[in-house]
């Protein structure tokens, strides 16, 4: 009994601070991000791509590399100059999570969906959606 106790303690002690480094990491990614978002930041955000993204902006959707998904962003923040981005949804399991937001641009507001995982103690962007808000319909 004595055994079970001591592998459930030390199993727990060696999971915990894994579990709370990639929540810390996934928290602080998303706020950079999320920084990134409102600023029109399209190179800051591109440090969190994934080498290759699968990106869908107004119903355009492909996988893209790095560089092109960050040419797209830089594209769209042209067209829609951000004013502020609001986290209203996320949530994480394991080395996953995910963000649902709103972005408010000169042109309407935006849903942007994030989906992330941990890769090496990094969190990167691996599927990002950009689509109108319904909150554009009349």
């Amino acid at each position: 009994m004595k055994k079970i106790a001591k592998s459930s303690l030390i199993l727990i002690c060696t999971i915990l601070p894994i579990s709370l480094l990639t929540l810390f990491t996934q928290t602080d990614s998303l706020s950079k991000i999320s920084e990134a978002l409102k600023k029109g930041n399209s190179t800051e955000i591109a440090k969190y791509f994934n080498p290759n993204i699968e990106m869908e902006i107004l119903g355009e959707e492909n996988m893209f590399s790095k560089a092109q998904a960050e040419i797209l962003m830089k594209d769209f923040f042209a067209k829609n100059k951000p004013s502020a981005f609001t986290v209203n949804h996320q949530g994480s399991k394991a080395a996953t999570s995910f963000a649902i937001g709103l972005l408010t641009t000169a042109n309407g507001t935006f849903r942007v969906s994030i989906f992330m995982k941990v890769d090496n103690e990094k969190t990167l962007i691996h599927q990002l959606r950009i689509e109108r808000s319904d909150e554009n319909l009349p």
